[in-house]
């Protein structure tokens, strides 16, 4: 920690706590040349165990150097430009169209009628999806056209026009936002059915399709081949089952751009994957503090989260444990941190 703002704040929270603190506590402070305490700011890498249920215990392994906190810093950013960037917004599009479902299911299990609000919802959640697609593709674009690299722009639209020509439901999923642009609405029905499972007097099981009225989308004005193929297909489009696809065709394309578009993420897992070894296969995490305040003296915590950690480890092929009903937040249970440059 450079910033003077912050060394400032350091120095006053140290100055405040110093006079409260036992002789002994006071007397293992880091001290200036004239004897007085000085904030002395410390990074490390930690890892927790739960000695009972509902207590958290931290453990120092190590203080780290500048250049490693500063390595460790970047990792975890490089890292999450990859799993929290834009281009993971058809990810989150699709889950909530899912869960959309979902809930609709549970309605028509344990209700007489799902709520009214769903059909508008699904449909809401399926143009949602739609814009998430449209975006992702303009935004790798984007990204793509400020490299320069003309070969690599030529990969990247070729690779999205494979796509659009290889999968119906991706085709007609992107579509379906130019659709409700241009005015259509009402493309949706909700096809649902609710029945007593096989041999069960009580236990109900539920079924939901959500199908494209497909005359009203190919008298829209969308994209015209895809109104055309529309127009000309005899079955029910269902737009679960489509969505589906497109998301899996998605997610096989980010996996061919993502070595592209984000080149520092691998070599940032293989440094991360090193601190998930020194600690036994465990997620790591990285606290700043000043030496000498236990409680008021964390400046910050670094960790992955279940995206990253997950990236990171299938990426080097290592296993590893992302600890379940650990905290959410680092500061929710505030760790003790050493005194004296020599704690253990």
């Amino acid at each position: 920690m450079n910033d003077d703002a912050e060394l400032a704040v350091a120095e006053a929270a140290l100055a405040e706590a110093v006079p409260q603190m036992p002789a002994d506590q006071r007397a293992a402070l880091p001290t200036d040349a004239e004897g007085e305490p000085q904030v002395e700011i410390v990074q490390a890498l930690y890892r927790y165990e739960h000695p009972k249920p509902g207590e958290v215990r931290w453990i120092e392994v190590r203080e780290l150097s500048t250049e490693e906190w500063d390595a460790v810093i970047a990792a975890h950013r490089d890292v999450y430009r990859f799993t929290r960037g834009l281009d993971g917004f058809p990810s989150f599009a699709w889950g909530d169209l899912r869960n959309a479902r979902d809930e609709l299911l549970r309605q028509l299990r344990e209700q007489t009628w799902p709520d009214e609000w769903m059909g508008p919802l699904i449909e809401y959640r399926i143009l949602n999806y739609s814009t998430a697609l449209k975006l992702y593709h303009e935004h790798v674009t984007a990204q793509v056209n400020r490299t320069g690299d003309e070969e690599l722009k030529a990969r990247v639209a070729a690779a999205f026009s494979e796509l659009y020509d290889r999968s119906f439901g991706y085709r007609l999923i992107y579509s379906m936002r130019n659709a409700f642009q241009h005015g259509a609405r009402g493309l949706v029905s909700l096809q649902m059915t609710a029945r007593l499972a096989d041999g069960s007097d009580t236990e109900r099981e539920s079924e939901a399709h959500v199908h494209l009225k497909k005359d009203a989308f190919a008298a829209g004005h969308g994209n015209a081949a895809v109104r055309q193929q529309v127009r000309e297909m005899d079955d029910d489009v269902d737009l679960f089952e489509l969505g589906e696809e497109a998301f899996a065709e998605v997610q096989m394309l980010h996996a061919l751009l993502a070595p592209l578009l984000h080149p520092e993420a691998p070599a940032a897992a293989q440094l991360l994957i090193q601190y998930i070894k020194e600690i036994g296969g465990e997620r790591p995490h990285f606290h700043e503090y000043i030496r000498g305040l236990p409680m008021k003296g964390i400046l910050g915590t670094t960790t992955l989260d279940r995206g990253g950690f997950d990236y990171v480890t299938r990426l080097t092929g290592e296993q590893a444990i992302y600890e379940e009903g650990s905290p959410t937040d680092a500061l929710a249970v505030l760790p003790t941190y050493p005194s004296s440059a020599h704690p253990r």
